[in-house]
């Protein structure tokens, strides 16, 4: 397993969001220098759940920064998006990028974002799958140019998409979902898959019908190619919000703070929840969910480590580091990186996939999936 920093950095407002934004810049050298292998960018708006909306143009300074980082998106929102300008932009990054570059996708979620761009969010997953066909037709088409006409995006592209990627036929594409019938999609088309803050309960069933569908790995409607399944699961990756406290540190009181900052935005992003508006009950609802769902990953570097090892022994190989978080201190984000790099990451890279593990999980009749949720919570 390998390890990659993932940027969703909140922001308290206008007047921050310049020093958010250079901190930001300054942990990302700071990971690279560390070992870090990756650097990971998201997409969101309005509501200051993120500092940066734009992650293409993110990622471009990044790719001139910090060149010995490969650069994925965990995601792009897509249907507020439009292909061909998607196409050509994801181009120009893939040149800048030297060809390191991982273009995720999914339809997300959040009720505000579809508002602001005036996007119907019951039709996201329609508007995603044609979205979706637009961009392989505009990567396979040759200099004459394509047209295009469905019920959300028409048009004629009379040349070709410039510049042409340096991967080809296209950047390596990563998709998120839930549904069964789109990650098997997924997996047929050779896409790796990326897995948000879940517990093994709802891992294990989606990484099955992925691998399900890589096991036929046939990208683009064409016959499989050497090395496809390789390439998909070397990028298939697991996000989760960490933080390696000092031995003794009591860190539920040390960032209590920015989890509750967290909370309170992450209701407001992905739910529409006004977040300053929350009632008590509500508030302490979303937090408690919060700390006992798997999206934090808290404590000393050895409880840390545990707690991460099984998601190694699925053999997941990337893990999308989420360590901004709740308006943290960039010096308490530096140490939290530091102790992870110096005691957790090595022994998850010395960790080997037991291939056992997913269909223990998925029976649920064997003593293994009561040990691996019990390592989950921290209870062994």
């Amino acid at each position: 397993m390998r390890a990659s920093y993932y940027l969703n950095p909140q922001t308290p407002g206008p007047d921050d969001d310049r020093r958010v934004l250079a901190e930001v810049l300054a942990q990302v050298d700071l990971a690279e220098r560390s070992g870090f292998s990756d650097v990971w960018i998201t997409e969101h708006h309005f509501t200051g759940y993120n500092v940066y909306s734009d992650p293409i143009t993110l990622a471009a300074a990044i790719s001139q920064r910090n060149p010995s980082l490969r650069i994925g998106f965990a995601v792009n929102v897509v249907p507020l998006s439009h292909p061909i300008r998607f196409v050509t932009r994801c181009n120009l990054l893939d040149q800048l990028a030297s060809g390191n570059l991982v273009v995720g996708i999914g339809p997300g979620n959040a009720p505000d974002e579809f508002a602001g761009y005036g996007v119907d969010i019951a039709a996201r997953h329609e508007r995603m799958a044609e979205f979706i066909a637009v961009c392989r037709r505009a990567w396979s088409a040759g200099p004459d140019g394509f047209a295009y006409a469905g019920p959300h995006y028409r048009g004629e592209v009379r040349g070709r998409i410039i510049p042409a990627p340096v991967q080809r036929p296209h950047p390596h594409i990563a998709f998120a979902s839930s549904d069964a019938g789109r990650l098997e999609m997924a997996g047929r088309n050779g896409w790796s898959l990326l897995l948000g803050p879940v517990g093994p309960e709802v891992i294990a069933p989606r990484l099955a019908h992925y691998l399900r569908g890589l096991g036929a790995a046939a990208p683009d409607g064409r016959a499989g190619a050497d090395g496809i399944r390789e390439r998909a699961l070397a990028d298939t990756s697991v996000l989760r919000q960490i933080y390696v406290a000092e031995e003794g540190e009591d860190w539920r009181r040390t960032i209590a703070g920015p989890i509750d900052v967290y909370v309170r935005k992450s209701a407001a992003a992905n739910a529409g929840e006004a977040g300053e508006d929350l009632s008590p009950s509500r508030f302490q609802d979303w937090r408690d969910r919060y700390l006992t769902g798997g999206w934090l990953v808290a404590g000393p570097a050895a409880e840390v480590a545990q707690r991460l090892a099984p998601l190694a022994r699925l053999g997941i190989a990337n893990l999308l580091c989420w360590m901004n978080f709740g308006h943290m201190e960039d010096a308490r984000i530096r140490a939290s990186l530091h102790r992870f790099v110096e005691r957790v990451l090595p022994q998850l890279r010395g960790m080997e996939a037991d291939p056992a593990l997913l269909p223990a999980l998925l029976s649920g009749g064997d003593a293994r999936e009561t040990d691996f949720a019990r390592m989950w919570r921290g209870d062994s």
